[in-house]
């Protein structure tokens, strides 16, 4: 049987160990865009090798997050779980572009009384006060945000 060098060596360890802070270490400092959103990681991938087994058989194009400018994402296909359904692989060019799209879609903010249609997320948060990321969160979960009312909804 081969023998697996020590996962600390391995050239997707710190993305594997970047995955599982981000979403279950408070301490991190992306935690609460994560983890404190409710993103986790599917159990499978808790353990290192089967994340590794799965990236180089099972994900497409995962081989390409051996090399440098590419990264694993979650959002493209949808979901809080990074898992091997859930995952691409794309540049980290795709990725920053697609996530500055999303905040630039027409949004509807609406609480029951009034529905507000905005330019952009960035408009909804300067008129509402309401922060990006609450704005995406709700977005992306379709509950209302608890301060303002207000539930979001991408404008057809």
């Amino acid at each position: 049987m081969k023998k697996k060098m020590p996962k600390k060596k391995h050239p997707l360890y710190t993305t594997w160990n970047g995955m599982i802070a981000r979403c279950y270490y408070e301490y991190h400092s992306h935690y609460k865009y994560y983890g404190a959103r409710g993103v986790t990681v599917d159990e499978r991938w808790h353990e290192f090798w089967n994340f590794i087994e799965d990236v180089d058989k099972n994900l497409p194009n995962g081989y390409l997050l051996y090399e440098k400018g590419w990264q694993l994402d979650k959002d493209i296909k949808g979901g809080n779980i990074y898992s091997l359904e859930n995952c691409v692989v794309t540049t980290a060019v795709e990725n920053n572009k697609l996530n500055y799209e999303k905040s630039q879609k027409k949004i509807m903010a609406y609480n029951g009384i009034e529905e507000i249609e905005f330019v952009s997320i960035n408009s909804a948060n300067r008129e509402l006060n309401v922060s990006k990321t609450s704005i995406g969160s709700c977005l992306k979960r379709g509950n209302r945000h608890k301060k303002s009312g207000y539930y979001f909804k991408y404008a057809d």
